[in-house]
C-alpha cells in the first residue's frame, strides 16, 4: 500500500485519539452560548456534503445533540465558497435542513485542517446580543483558533505516525510498517477463514547511477501498488526487495497475481530486471509472517537463478 496523507474523512467523534479534548470543545461552546445568549451554539463536521454535531449547547430540544448527523446542500454551497476570512451569516431561507431552518438567523466561521482543508465551522444560532455581536466577535473567533490548535496537533502527530511507519523512497510501508501491518491483516483474515499467499520481488538490475536506480525502485512501488486490494499490505523491506501479503482464495489466484505485475512491469517498461519469489498458506497453518517470509525467500533463492523467472526490458 501506498501511505496516504492525514485521513480527514473519519468523524472526529468516531475517532479517539489525545490531541482532541472534546470536554474543552464542549466548554467554549458553552461559554460562547452564554455570552451570545443564543438559542443554540454548535460545532458541525463537514465531510462529502454531510455534517455532524461534534458539541453542542442548546436552550431547548431543538435535535442538534452530539453525534447528531444532516445533510444541507444550501449550508455546504456556501460554506464551500466562503473565502475563510469573516463571519459567514445565514437566514432561515438560505439553509435547507430541518435542523438550521428553524433559527433565524446562522452566523458562523468556518475551521479548517492544517493543511488547509475544510473541518467544519463553529456557530452561533439566534444570538440575542445581536446588536453588540460584532464586539463579542473576538470570542468566536478565539474559540476557533483554540479549535484548530487541536486539530493541527492531530494533523501532526498522525503525520508524525504516518512517517515512523513509511519508506521515504517509494512512501509504501517500511519494515516496521509492514511487520506491525501485516500480522493484524493476517490475523483479521483468518478469522473469516482466508488463504494467504507471500510475494517477494527484489530488483536485481544492475542500474549505471543512484539516480537510474531510484526511479526503478520508485516505479517498480507504482506497479505493485495498483496491483493491490485494500486488504492487501506490501513493502519495501529492504534496500531493493518488496513484499506483498495477498490474501487469495488459492494458489492459482496467488500464481495469477504474480503473472499480472510481470505483465504489467514490462507494459509500463520499466527498466528494471526482477526476481519473483512467493509461498501459499491456508488459514489452517497458522504461521506467523516471519517463516511465511522465509519460505517466500527460499523460493526467491530459487528462482534468481532461473532465467525463466527473470524480466529484462532494455
Amino acid at each position: 500500500m501506498l501511505l496516504q496523507c492525514t485521513d480527514q474523512t473519519l468523524w472526529l467523534r468516531e475517532r479517539d485519539h489525545p490531541a482532541i479534548t472534546l470536554p474543552r470543545w464542549q466548554q467554549q461552546v458553552d461559554l460562547l452560548n452564554e455570552f451570545y445568549q443564543a438559542d443554540a451554539c454548535v460545532v458541525l463536521q463537514y465531510i462529502k456534503d454531510e455534517f455532524q454535531v461534534v458539541c453542542s449547547r442548546q436552550a431547548t430540544n431543538l435535535d442538534l445533540y452530539a453525534g447528531t448527523k444532516f445533510s444541507d446542500p444550501q449550508l455546504s454551497s456556501s460554506l464551500l465558497a466562503h473565502g475563510g476570512y469573516g463571519v459567514l451569516t445565514l437566514t432561515q431561507t438560505q439553509v435547507t435542513s430541518s435542523k438550521l431552518s428553524q433559527f433565524e438567523k446562522f452566523c458562523a466561521l468556518p475551521i479548517y485542517w492544517a493543511d488547509g482543508q475544510l473541518f467544519g465551522l463553529i456557530a452561533v444560532c439566534n444570538t440575542k446580543q445581536a446588536k453588540h455581536f460584532n464586539r463579542l466577535l473576538p470570542m468566536l473567533e478565539s474559540s476557533k483558533a483554540l479549535l484548530q490548535a487541536e486539530l493541527k496537533h492531530l494533523f501532526l502527530m498522525q503525520q508524525i505516525q504516518m512517517m515512523s511507519v513509511q519508506d521515504e523512497l517509494t512512501c509504501m510501508l517500511n519494515p516496521y510498517g509492514f511487520n506491525l501491518m501485516a500480522p493484524r491483516q493476517l490475523s483479521l483474515s483468518r478469522r473469516f477463514g482466508s488463504h494467504a499467499g507471500i510475494v517477494l520481488i527484489e530488483d536485481i538490475s544492475e542500474y549505471p547511477d543512484k539516480t537510474s536506480q531510484t526511479q526503478g525502485l520508485r516505479q517498480l512501488a507504482r506497479v505493485i501498488h495498483h496491483h493491490m486490494r485494500d486488504a492487501d499490505v506490501s513493502a519495501r523491506i529492504e534496500d531493493r526487495l518488496f513484499a506483498i501479503l495477498a490474501f487469495v482464495d488459492n494458489q492459482v489466484n496467488l500464481d495469477s497475481l504474480t503473472r499480472r505485475l510481470r505483465k504489467q512491469i514490462a507494459k509500463e517498461e520499466i527498466n528494471a530486471q526482477v526476481a519473483i519469489g512467493c509461498s501459499f498458506f491456508t488459514p489452517n497453518t497458522h504461521l506467523a509472517i516471519e517463516p511465511m517470509l522465509e519460505a517466500a525467500r527460499q523460493n526467491l533463492i530459487t528462482n534468481k537463478s532461473d532465467t525463466a523467472n527473470r524480466i529484462h526490458i532494455p
